[in-house]
């Protein structure tokens, strides 16, 4: 569902009816049932999930998302191995319901290069899962044009702004399940730290995810910051929308494009 929000294509593909406003009003709800998942075998599973990523990002990006396993993760998240579906995309989400929001900040500029570096391949090997909309289909480039070394800025833009899309959805989950003062953060936190069991963040996900009347809310908010997203002119303004220059400029580079670029280096090398 994330991955058609990001690109902008049909939501009626697999369920034959609903449309973007309907399904963000779900969203919010696919991810309280997949907390509730999460928190069996006594919490065990955040904890292997949130293993899982630091996996993950210490690994060679070249490997972990190279072009064969990233056709392996596609159809292999049917219902394949978990090994196979390690792709950036899967790990953001598995960041989202196992690590607290400052863990989300340390990773998110590697997830962003990794991230980058994903939407390269797959554009460059024509297996793309993450194609921008046909509305814009015209600004696509295709995989035999060339290198990202002789690619133009808006070539470049088109190519990863469906992950910058993505990367952002998750940052807005991020922030509104994790961000923000609990109001019975020191009664639950009483009752459930001292057994050791939750930590504050995982106290107030839960507490966000049991009220409805935010949840509903968030749907709307999602909806808005994705159409201020999707019309970005340019990559720096996305990178704004989605609140990441800080990302950009902390790691040394002057503009987003290179940023990009090296992203797209650093996974091939």
């Amino acid at each position: 569902m994330l991955a058609r929000f990001a690109t902008g294509a049909s939501f009626s593909t697999d369920c034959k009816g609903g449309g973007r406003e309907s399904n963000s009003r779900f969203l919010p709800f696919m991810v309280q049932m997949a907390s509730y998942l999460a928190d069996g075998s006594a919490n065990q599973q955040r904890h292997v999930m949130a293993k899982a990523v630091t996996t993950y990002l210490s690994g060679s990006a070249s490997t972990l998302d190279s072009p064969i396993r990233v056709s392996a993760s596609v159809s292999g998240s049917r219902g394949g191995s978990g090994s196979s579906e390690e792709t950036v995309q899967f790990m953001m989400v598995y960041s989202l319901l196992s690590e607290s929001y400052e863990s989300w900040l340390q990773h998110r500029p590697v997830f962003l290069q990794r991230g980058i570096y994903h939407a390269y391949m797959q554009h460059k090997h024509g297996r793309s899962t993450l194609k921008l909309s046909s509305d814009s289909s015209s600004l696509a480039v295709r995989s035999d044009e060339g290198s990202s070394s002789d690619t133009s800025d808006e070539k470049l833009f088109a190519i990863v702004q469906p992950m910058l899309v993505y990367t952002g959805l998750i940052e807005q989950l991020q922030q509104f399940f994790k961000k923000g003062k609990s109001s019975s953060m020191s009664k639950m936190g009483e009752e459930d730290e001292s057994a050791g069991s939750l930590e504050k963040w995982e106290i107030q996900m839960k507490e966000k995810l049991d009220n409805m009347k935010e949840m509903v809310g968030l749907s709307k908010n999602l909806l808005s910051w994705l159409e201020d997203m999707t019309s970005s002119d340019d990559m720096q303004e996305a990178f704004d929308v989605m609140g990441a220059l800080t990302d950009v400029f902390s790691s040394g580079y002057a503009t987003c494009e290179d940023f990009v670029r090296a992203a797209m280096h650093a996974g091939r090398s």
